[in-house]
């Protein structure tokens, strides 16, 4: 699997648990911009992880995709899986 993929997956996941932990905790309660900063902000701070963890070859090699490869997923999962575990609860 390539890294773009791993990398791709790896956000999937996050925006699984990160829909979930907002409906678990409940950060949606006094209003959900609070979630959905928290969830940005996660995002964000995965980016600059994987900056710093990433060897310069690789990051050069992915260029703009370390950031963006999966935020489209991330977002997408983070609603559905949000929305999934409310109704649930």
């Amino acid at each position: 699997m390539k890294l773009e993929d791993k990398l791709y997956w790896a956000r999937f996941i996050g925006g699984v648990m990160m829909g979930s932990l907002t409906a678990l905790l409940r950060l949606y309660e006094p209003t959900i911009f609070l979630g959905i900063t928290l969830a940005i902000a996660v995002y964000i701070l995965s980016a600059i992880i994987l900056r710093i963890i990433l060897p310069q070859e690789q990051r050069m090699m992915l260029g703009r995709r370390l950031y963006l490869s999966g935020a489209t997923a991330y977002g997408a999962m983070w609603i559905i899986s949000l929305i999934i575990v409310f109704n649930i609860l």
